[in-house]
Formats: structure tokens, C-alpha cells, sequence
């Protein structure tokens, strides 16, 4: 597989992240009742049960955690589960020369990786759903049905004029699919975030993580970047 690839100039505005929204890409952890308060039996969800003598709601199958290193790849070396922390600080922002109403700056996607036989969680720790300070976005693009031209027959490689960003919160964790690219973990704000991250792994370099690096076109002057906007406190949107 190549290590890098051109990519068009192309900004992006992240939008909140919502299952919805995040479909194709993965799964979105969070609390699907939306509320602190203990739902009665009435208004449970489908995949809600009541558990600890009615002192706690279990969400059922929030996530899926898969491992297809023995069925597809190449080594059949098997992988096993991993838990591992990530600390990670927050960006630096580039400034917009042509700043919107509330922009914080642009973000350059610079590369993207992807875990062919393995999903990912992420989940954060002692980052508040409403800190108005710091959150974290989330860059995901799906791979190529078929490759571009110029570039040797990868199917698997990243289509970048399909990427996607989304801005998350504390309270909300996420799954990348088997397969799915993915910027690595992007902070935004002033804090340090701590992240758990839940895998399968089976020590094959290639085979755990492929890299690309995403290069802008020759004689351009950027290539794909991320508009930030300003951090909405209330939360309203996300």
C-alpha cells in the first residue's frame, strides 16, 4: 500500500456527533436515554434493563468489539484483546485567512490510519459533557471502492473527497469499524484529554495499523482542512 497520497483542496465544517450521523463509519457510545434521571419501566428502551435492585439502567450491545485477524489476515497470527491509554494533548489550530463569524482556526488533516482487522473504542475520561473548554473531533473517511488514477490497485485506500468530521463531547465514546480511516485522535480546547482504547492486536506491524499520508497536490497551497468553529457551552447542538 502506498504511504501517501495527494488529496484536493478541500475545507470541511466537523458537525456534532450523532449515531445517525456516524453510521457508516462506527459506532457512538453514550448514555441513549439522554437523561440522569432513571427511566420507569414504561419508558425503558428496547435494549434497557433495569438492573441493581431499579438503582441502575444496563444498555445492552452498545458497541461491538471485532476481531478478524484469524479469518482474513494474511499471517492468521491471532490477535488478541488490548487496553490501552492514550494521553493526548490538544492541537494547535492554523489560522483561517478568511475567518467565518465564530471561527477558532483550521485544522490540517495530514494523515490517516486504519486497523483492517479490528474495531477501536475510544473513550474519554474526566472530560465533562458540558466542559466548555475541550472536546475532540472525530475524521473519519471509508475506503476506496476503486483506486484513483495514478496511484497502483489499493481498493483499500482512503477516499478523501468522502471525509467527514465530527466534534464530540464527554459524555460520548466511539467505535471505529474494521477497516474505517481515521485522523489520530484530534483534541481542541486547553485541556489534555485521557482516552481508554479498546482492541485486538496481534503484533504484525501492517496488519494492526496502516498509515497514509495526505499530501496536498503539487503547487497547492493546502490540502484538506477542518474549520473549527467557536465551543458552543450549552451544548445545544451536540
Amino acid at each position: 500500500m502506498p504511504h501517501f497520497m495527494t488529496a484536493p483542496c478541500l475545507q470541511l465544517h466537523a458537525t456534532p456527533l450523532t449515531q445517525g450521523a456516524f453510521e457508516s463509519f462506527g459506532t457512538v457510545v453514550e448514555n441513549q436515554g439522554h437523561t440522569d434521571l432513571m427511566p420507569s419501566s414504561t419508558t425503558l428502551l428496547y435494549n434497557a434493563i433495569s438492573v441493581n435492585q431499579g438503582t441502575a439502567t444496563k444498555y445492552t450491545d452498545v458497541t461491538h468489539i471485532l476481531n478478524h485477524y484469524d479469518t482474513h489476515a494474511p499471517s492468521r497470527r491471532a490477535g488478541k484483546a488490548v487496553m490501552n491509554m492514550f494521553v493526548c494533548k490538544p492541537r494547535e489550530l492554523r489560522r483561517n485567512v478568511t475567518p467565518e463569524v465564530g471561527s477558532r482556526g483550521l485544522f490540517d488533516i495530514k494523515i490517516l490510519e486504519c486497523h483492517p482487522f479490528t474495531t477501536q473504542t475510544f473513550i474519554p475520561l474526566g472530560l465533562a459533557r458540558d466542559d466548555p473548554d475541550t472536546q475532540y473531533m472525530v475524521i473519519v473517511a471509508p475506503q476506496l471502492e476503486k483506486a484513483p488514477d495514478g496511484v497502483d490497485k489499493h481498493p483499500g485506500l482512503p477516499d478523501v473527497h468522502k471525509i467527514k468530521a465530527f466534534v464530540a463531547n464527554g459524555s460520548q465514546a466511539v467505535t471505529y469499524g474494521a477497516g474505517t480511516w481515521h485522523a489520530p485522535m484530534v483534541v481542541l480546547g486547553r485541556s489534555f484529554v485521557e482516552f481508554v482504547v479498546v482492541q485486538y492486536a496481534n503484533g504484525v506491524a501492517e496488519e494492526d495499523c496502516q498509515e497514509v499520508e495526505i499530501r496536498p497536490k503539487p503547487n497547492a497551497q493546502e490540502g484538506i482542512a477542518v474549520a473549527i468553529e467557536s465551543f458552543d457551552t450549552t451544548r445545544s447542538r451536540l
